[in-house]
């Protein structure tokens, strides 16, 4: 009897010591789709707490009628690092504009796990000697702004959307002619914005052919007059901004007379 009292003490201590272990493993697992809360530095697990924790950090989240978050605008400075490690956890995320405000190179890499994005604008930060290798994997980006970024025309190699960009805008960068070879491989362009650049006529006629580009600013490029026959190759240019360039009255003339439904605005 007294060998079974024994045992059975010991029996109730050991499923004592499991039943404590199991509390504090209960207590400190995290249910499997969640993590901490909002706020608390750990990694979401979910679109509603990086949705949470996103709108706390002070990022105008813009949802559809089904709660999906689809459009961001933080054209403000909004969006920091941080919060850019957040948007991957929202797949359904189409629009985002970035403008202003202090963000690295390192944090932009985030969006490259943004793989539903097909408008990407951002803007006046500093992004120099980023070759954006991340832009490789948004291969649905219909359009592109990347205006006052000091970036050059080598993360052009990286950008994979041939087939569906239809609006790039590289103004007040250091673009050059040697980098208008990658920019027609994008048959579909109908927007182009190149203001504000380094390139001039030779850079121009690189483009011939494009049949798509609709819009087309060159402003404050260096571009003469004999350049304008470019323009011609384009069979649905309608619209060119050419504000700073030295044209004549004569030469511009003469190209919408053989090409009338064109105008040019300086």
């Amino acid at each position: 009897m007294e060998g079974q009292e024994v045992c059975m003490k010991l029996i109730l201590k050991k499923a004592a010591m499991s039943a404590v272990v199991s509390a504090i493993v209960l207590i400190l697992t995290v249910p499997a789709g969640y993590s901490a809360a909002p706020g608390s530095g750990a990694e979401p697990k979910d679109t509603v707490q990086a949705a949470e924790e996103l709108t706390k950090l002070g990022v105008p989240l813009q949802k559809d009628p089904k709660g999906n978050v689809r459009w961001i605008e933080a054209r403000e400075g909004e969006l920091k690092d941080k919060s850019l490690s957040l948007l991957p956890f929202l797949p359904e995320l189409e629009w985002l504009e970035i403008g202003n405000g202090i963000i690295t190179p390192e944090g932009m890499k985030h969006l490259g796990k943004c793989t539903a994005l097909k408008r990407l604008y951002v803007h006046d930060i500093n992004l120099k000697g980023a070759e954006l290798e991340w832009i490789s994997s948004l291969k649905q980006l219909e359009a592109l702004s990347l205006q006052r970024t000091q970036i050059d025309g080598k993360f052009l190699k990286h950008l994979n959307a041939v087939e569906t960009l239809k609006v790039l805008n590289l103004s007040g960068n250091t673009i050059t002619n040697d980098d208008m070879g990658q920019i027609v491989r994008f048959k579909n362009l109908e927007v182009l914005a190149l203001a504000d650049t380094q390139i001039s006529g030779a850079g121009i006629a690189k483009l011939e052919g494009m049949a798509r580009l609709n819009e087309f600013n060159i402003g404050n490029c260096a571009v003469q007059d004999y350049d304008l026959s470019s323009f011609l190759s384009m069979p649905n240019l309608r619209i060119v901004y050419a504000e700073g360039c030295q044209l004549s009255d004569y030469a511009i003339g003469g190209i919408v007379a053989r090409f009338p439904m064109l105008a040019i605005f300086r």
